[in-house]
C-alpha cells in the first residue's frame, strides 16, 4: 500500500490540495499523510476546517516579517525529520510556494520521488511572479511525475526536456474545490457580505497581494481603484478583501480608506469569496488562482500584472492583462462598464482549467504509477567480456 506525504503551507495550497487529499482517502489502496507548514496560520485555519483537513503535522513556521531565506532554512530540517519518520513512497507538492519548493528539495535529499500538482505553469519572467517562477522551475527539476493543468503547461514542460510519459494533463484542482463550494448553499445574512449593496450596484471584486506589486505598483493600483470608484460612485461598489501582509494592508488602507463606495474587509473565508465572485460584475486581481476560478464562473478579470502565468484565460478572451499603469486600468474598467458587447464576450463560463475531476484523475494516475513500479523487472544478465589490459600512456 503506497504512502503519500502531501505537503502544503498556504491557503491557496490547502484549497487546491483538499480535493487531492479527499481522493486519496477514498482509495483503499493508499495512505495519505498531510503535513501543513502553517504559513499565514490565520488564513489557513478556516480552510482546514471548511474542507475537514486534519494534518498529522502542523509546523506553524511563520513569523512576523519573515524573510524567504529564513523560511527556507527553517523548513528544510523540519521536513527532513518528517520524511525520516514517515518514509513515504512519494511526496506530493502543489504550485509554486516556498513550502512546495523546500518539500521537493527535502524529498530529493532522501531520494523520495516527488509529484508536482499544477506543474509546468510559467510566466517566462523570473521576476514576475517572484519567487514563484523560480520555485516552480526548481520543483519541476526535482519531480518525476507532473500533473499539468492544461496542454499549455504540458507544452512548456516538453520544451524544458521533460519526457512525455511523465506528464499528465488533469485540469487544475482549483476547479474541483470551486465546484464543490459553489454547489453548497450560502446565506449572505450573518456573513461578512451582509450590508454590501450586492443587488443595488455593480460589484467590482478586487484582490491585490503579489510581492512584485508592493511599493509604487500598489500605490498606482490604488490610485486607479480610487478613480474608478469616483467615476462610478452611484452605480458601482468596490470590495477589497485586504491581504494581511503589512506591505499591502498599510498601503491599501492609507490610499483607499474612507471612500464611500469602497469596502475594505479583512480576508474573507473561501465560501464568502466564491459567493462574492458570483455576485461580481467583474474583478480586478493579481491572483493566479482567481484568474482560473473567474473563468469557470463566467466573470471577466482585469489582471493587475505585467505578465501572467494563466495565458489560457487571456488567449480565450476571458481576462485582460492591464498591468499596473493607472490609466490602462481605469480605461479597461470603463470599457467593461460601458461596452456591453465587450463585456458579453468576456463574461462566458469556460472550462479552461478543467472540469472539476482533476483530483480523481491524479489519484488514479498515482495508483497506476505505483502499481507499475511494483512489477518485477525482467532480470537481464549482462554479457561478460574480457576487459582490455591496463596500460599507462607513454
Amino acid at each position: 500500500m503506497p504512502r503519500y506525504l502531501v505537503v502544503f503551507g498556504t491557503r491557496p495550497e490547502a484549497i487546491k490540495m483538499a480535493p487531492v487529499l479527499q481522493a486519496l482517502e477514498e482509495d483503499p489502496q493508499a495512505t495519505s499523510i498531510a503535513c501543513c507548514t502553517g504559513q499565514h496560520q490565520d488564513l489557513l485555519a478556516p480552510i482546514l476546517s471548511l474542507f475537514r483537513i486534519h494534518p498529522q503535522y502542523n509546523l506553524r513556521v511563520m513569523s512576523v516579517n519573515q524573510q524567504l531565506s529564513a523560511l527556507t532554512s527553517l523548513l528544510l530540517p523540519q521536513l527532513e525529520k518528517i520524511l525520516l519518520a514517515e518514509r513515504p513512497d512519494r511526496v506530493l507538492v502543489q504550485g509554486d510556494t516556498t513550502t512546495a519548493m523546500v518539500a521537493a528539495m527535502a524529498a530529493s535529499y532522501q531520494k523520495i520521488p516527488v509529484a508536482h500538482v499544477e506543474a509546468g505553469v510559467r510566466s517566462h519572467n523570473p521576476l514576475e511572479p517572484f519567487p514563484e517562477e523560480m520555485n516552480r522551475k526548481i520543483i519541476d527539476a526535482l519531480a518525476d511525475l507532473f500533473f499539468a493543468p492544461t496542454q499549455v503547461e504540458r507544452n512548456d514542460l516538453l520544451r524544458e526536456g521533460i519526457h512525455p510519459s511523465k506528464i499528465h494533463v488533469t485540469g487544475n484542482t482549483s476547479i474541483d474545490a470551486l465546484r464543490h463550494i459553489a454547489s453548497q448553499p450560502f446565506s449572505i445574512q450573518g456573513s461578512a457580505l451582509e450590508g454590501l449593496p450586492l443587488m443595488d450596484k455593480r460589484i467590482i471584486l478586487t484582490t491585490v497581494h503579489r510581492r512584485e506589486n508592493h511599493g509604487l505598483p500598489l500605490i498606482n493600483i490604488c490610485a486607479a481603484i480610487r478613480k474608478i470608484a469616483q467615476i462610478y460612485r452611484n452605480t458601482a461598489h468596490i470590495v477589497i478583501p485586504v491581504h494581511p501582509n503589512p506591505n499591502v494592508k498599510a498601503c491599501v488602507h492609507r490610499c483607499l480608506g474612507g471612500v464611500p463606495n469602497i469596502t475594505l474587509t479583512p480576508p474573507l473565508g473561501y465560501k464568502e469569496i466564491v459567493a462574492l465572485a458570483q455576485c461580481a460584475f467583474f474583478a480586478l486581481t493579481d491572483s493566479g488562482g482567481l484568474q482560473e476560478e473567474l473563468t469557470w464562473l463566467g466573470k471577466p478579470a482585469l489582471v493587475l500584472r505585467n505578465v501572467t502565468d494563466r495565458r489560457e484565460a487571456i488567449d480565450a478572451g476571458a481576462a485582460k492583462l492591464v498591468g499596473v499603469d493607472p490609466q490602462v486600468i481605469v480605461a479597461s474598467a470603463i470599457e467593461l462598464m460601458e461596452n456591453a458587447a465587450i463585456y458579453r464576450r468576456m463574461a462566458q463560463c469556460r472550462e479552461l482549467f478543467g472540469d472539476g475531476t482533476a483530483a480523481r484523475k491524479i489519484a488514479r494516475i498515482l495508483h497506476q504509477h505505483h502499481a507499475r513500479s511494483q512489477e518485477p523487472s525482467a532480470i537481464v544478465t549482462p554479457e561478460v567480456t574480457q576487459a582490455p589490459p591496463f596500460s599507462e600512456a607513454a
